[in-house]
């Protein structure tokens, strides 16, 4: 699945907010511009397009109040319009609106409703769904909190037949799959819960598909690296070796990963390098190395999401290891075979994460995120250099397009918006 574009209107901080995506979409920005309020947005897209909308809320300080934007005037409501396909170069698309508020409890629960839901698949814009005049097929499937592609995948659990266009049974198994992270050493070299191995033809077999589905995942914080690295070893599956060959560019007397198990359920790991260190375990690794080792795990691994949100993903590393894991993102997200990219968001503080970005062949994929009267404000980065009109410094052919990092600072720090 990806998304085109996305349309916030009242969550949090974003009033109204358009803008389209790309395959990797990097935003830069000062501190409470909005960065971590549109991948919240998105989650809690992706929260009510999954289940009641009730179980995307709970009490203070996540609550709905807690998340309707200040600024919204009576009858405000939190609506998202989204347009998605199956890839980056899809021509058929779906468009999706949906609009909805708290309207009260029940039995000392929020109780929400919503107002409108619409569905329609370009190119033609045929309407296939509209809330105010729902398919005979879904009665019994929606309710005043559940929404059209909750109604569907619940109807896929239960084994009810509907008759629906492929693209949209598509997307609604998938957008359950949107997650966000922000790896934190501490997380990152806990033991993990041993995970169940699947049966035999192993990866590269008939199952290659099943195996992948089974794989652990990495949590919001980094849990589960070590399940995720110890499965991917006992299957051999071919993403471990890219993974060495990506800690390998920055740490070139790594070798390998060895794992223990820890009681009867448990499974930790540790790094063996060439030289002296010998093995050592994640616990003692640094925190700058441990991070790479997270980072590079979560956009290889096999069951990574289709749709990737990653917050300051530069914290702890140096200049050479975020440039290694930029092109680790520009690879997932630009892969030749469809089905193994996934669609990448990332936030960032970094000038080196700008320059990485904007000094290559294309670069309209940056934007910066900035408060302006109180509600953000997204702008392609290069609407900020063109209309400040900032001296860039001469490229390889002579042209005026290289970013330097002094520029990249004051830009990213929100002094030319």
């Amino acid at each position: 699945m990806f998304l085109k574009e996305i349309r916030i209107k009242n969550f949090s901080i974003h009033r109204d907010t358009k803008l389209q995506l790309s395959p990797l979409t990097v935003f830069v920005g000062p501190n409470g511009g909005g960065k971590s309020a549109l991948f919240e947005a998105l989650l809690n897209f992706s929260m009510i397009s999954r289940g009641n909308i009730r179980q995307a809320f709970n009490r203070y300080p996540f609550s709905f109040a807690a998340t309707f934007h200040r600024g919204a005037v009576t009858p405000g409501r939190i609506s998202f319009s989204v347009t998605m396909a199956e890839r980056f170069d899809s021509s058929d698309m779906l468009r999706y609106e949906i609009q909805y508020s708290q309207t009260g409890t029940n039995d000392d629960f929020p109780a929400f409703t919503i107002f409108n839901e619409r569905l329609t698949k370009d190119p033609g814009g045929h309407l296939l769904f509209d809330r105010n005049d729902p398919p005979q097929e879904f009665n019994g499937l929606l309710e005043n909190d559940r929404s059209l592609f909750s109604a569907i995948k619940f109807a896929l659990t239960t084994n009810r037949q509907l008759n629906l266009d492929p693209l949209v049974t598509h997307c609604a198994q998938n957008i359950s799959r949107f997650n966000r992270f922000r790896p934190e050493p501490g997380i990152l070299d806990q033991p993990s819960r041993l995970p169940e191995l699947p049966p035999l033809p192993l990866a590269g077999g008939p199952q290659s598909a099943s195996v992948a589905q089974a794989a652990p995942r990495i949590g919001y914080a980094g849990d589960d690296l070590a399940a995720t690295l110890y499965f991917m070893k006992e299957v051999a599956a071919p993403e471990l070796e890219l993974v060495k060959e990506r800690i390998q560019e920055i740490e070139p007397s790594f070798q390998d990963f060895e794992f223990n198990v820890i009681g009867t359920d448990r499974i930790g790991f540790s790094a063996v390098f060439s030289d002296g260190r010998q093995s050592i375990a994640a616990p003692r690794l640094s925190s700058g190395l441990l991070t790479f080792i997270g980072l590079v795990v979560l956009v290889t691994s096999p069951n990574r999401p289709g749709i990737m949100m990653i917050e300051e993903p530069e914290n702890g590393l140096t200049p050479q290891a975020i440039a290694a894991f930029y092109r680790c993102l520009k690879a997932l997200a630009t892969n030749s075979e469809p089905t193994r990219r996934s669609q990448v968001l990332i936030s960032s503080h970094s000038p080196f994460v700008i320059c990485e970005a904007w000094n290559g062949e294309d670069r309209d994929f940056i934007h910066q995120v900035k408060v302006v009267q109180g509600r953000s404000q997204i702008r392609k980065f290069s609407k900020v250099i063109e209309e400040q009109g900032l001296q860039l410094g001469k490229d390889d052919q002579g042209g005026r397009t290289h970013l330097s990092l002094k520029t990249a600072e004051e830009v990213m720090g929100g002094r030319f918006s």
